[in-house]
């Protein structure tokens, strides 16, 4: 699964980029905002990677000028209930302050809200990170009143939230990257995806002429 958008691309996790991600992963740039701060082994990573399902984790590494930049993701998904968890990092220290976050955050949110059925996501936020409160707020999460963790509070984003916050968000990110959109997905995970019921049945013409199967 690619998603193209705004002029990056969100490519589906892939055997071949868990090395370069668990690198990442245990710089202490990222570590340190983690709930999870150990030293991440290559074995540890492997089994991770094995344990994750198709369906309910989707994890993406952001492409944005042919470099792989981050991480971005959605996991933990309940089809059933429309919820799943939302998280990313970006790796590269100058892209940190940038529009390339809000790019890639609109870029997968629009697809689970605006393809897939998901209702509401749900992102951890280490108590005292300013700047992630006020990203996650700017794209219309809520905190809620229980806390995620020791240390951390839960952010609610609610489908129609959504949209109303980043109304102004998304023109800009079009005149930033231009409005090519395609999603593109294997034969294989997209008759998997109908199966599992994770297509909106009122998906707009945008939404479903953005859609390519690769064989």
């Amino acid at each position: 699964m690619i998603i193209e958008k705004f002029g990056i691309r969100l490519l589906r996790l892939q055997e071949e980029h868990i090395e370069l991600l668990r690198t990442w992963r245990n710089a202490d740039k990222i570590r340190r905002f983690m709930e999870f701060r150990d030293q991440i082994t290559p074995e540890m990573q492997l089994r991770w990677f094995q344990s994750l399902d198709p369906v309910k984790d989707m994890y993406f590494m952001i492409e944005y000028q042919s470099q792989l930049v981050g991480m971005i993701h959605t996991s933990n998904i309940n089809w059933q209930a429309g919820t799943g968890d939302a998280g990313l990092f970006i790796y590269n220290d100058e892209l940190q302050s940038t529009h390339l976050p809000v790019l890639a955050s609109l870029s997968m949110v629009d697809v689970m809200f605006g393809m897939f059925r998901l209702e509401r996501l749900y992102a951890k936020v280490m108590e005292g990170n300013a700047v992630a409160e006020r990203y996650n707020r700017n794209l219309g999460f809520e905190k809620m009143a229980t806390p995620a963790a020791s240390g951390f509070q839960l952010y609610e984003l609610r489908n129609s939230k959504y949209w109303e916050t980043t109304e102004l968000l998304h023109l800009t990110a079009e005149k930033i990257g231009g409005e090519r959109f395609n999603v593109s997905f294997s034969k294989t995970f997209y008759d998997r995806a109908l199966e599992a019921n994770m297509f909106l049945e009122s998906t707009s013409d945008t939404y479903k002429g953005a859609i390519t199967i690769l064989h």
